[in-house]
């Protein structure tokens, strides 16, 4: 049976009449002939040319419908790394799924950050500013564990996959560990904020973040939910 480089599969891509291949669980599949994968691209979600085993397994369908087309050959691997499972410390730790309780905390505070300093402009209470940015602060501080956990999930659960998804909340993930620190020290420099004039600068590093958390859980939830 035909052995395929892992570099080799973006070959199969379906796309310009390339055949459509794809990889689950070392298999790879051809599935040049469904109509479900027209273009090299399945339900707006999935593409050929990779592996798609994470994918599958929050599918609503198993392996078995793959089985209904042609094993076009296996995926080459280094069999001494396919070989090693995780160390049993993070098979034990994995069971307690640190990420998905972690990752909560700061997304719900750096979510709040900017509802309370709307709120303080629109009451004039102090209290609501300083919460503001106190919520920011125990935002940034309970992301670091967040983004912590979160590699080690992509280290020894998705065996530091490289597709674009993870990649994507990864590199977003740093980028609101930065840009949080950085709306932080703004605030500080300019003070306790004045009720009266809106400060424009504060106010949109705040909104700000809101989309860099929406990214980072629809990144998060296509991961879990496929």
């Amino acid at each position: 049976m035909q052995e395929f480089k892992p570099e080799d599969m973006g070959r199969f891509d379906g796309k310009e009449e390339r055949s459509t291949y794809v990889v689950v669980e070392g298999k790879v599949y051809d599935l040049s002939s469904s109509a479900l994968w027209k273009e090299g691209q399945h339900m707006g979600q999935h593409e050929a040319g990779g592996d798609l085993s994470d994918d599958l397994a929050g599918a609503p369908h198993g392996a078995e419908v793959l089985e209904r087309f042609e094993q076009a050959g296996v995926l080459k691997t280094d069999a001494a790394a396919a070989a090693k499972p995780p160390p049993p410390w993070a098979l034990k730790l994995l069971k307690t799924h640190p990420h998905p309780i972690s990752v909560h905390f700061p997304q719900a505070l750096f979510s709040l950050a900017p509802v309370f300093l709307i709120l303080f402009y629109l009451f004039e209470n102090a209290h609501f500013e300083r919460t503001c940015y106190y919520l920011m602060i125990v935002g940034w501080i309970t992301a670091v564990p967040a983004f912590a956990t979160g590699l080690f999930h992509w280290v020894y659960k998705h065996g530091t996959s490289k597709k674009r998804l993870y990649v994507f909340k990864l590199a977003m993930s740093i980028v609101l560990l930065t840009y949080s620190a950085v709306v932080i020290y703004v605030h500080s420099t300019h003070g306790v904020l004045a009720p009266g004039a809106v400060d424009l600068t504060v106010l949109v590093l705040y909104l700000l973040i809101l989309p860099i958390i929406v990214s980072i859980g629809h990144a998060g939830g296509k991961i879990v939910f496929g």
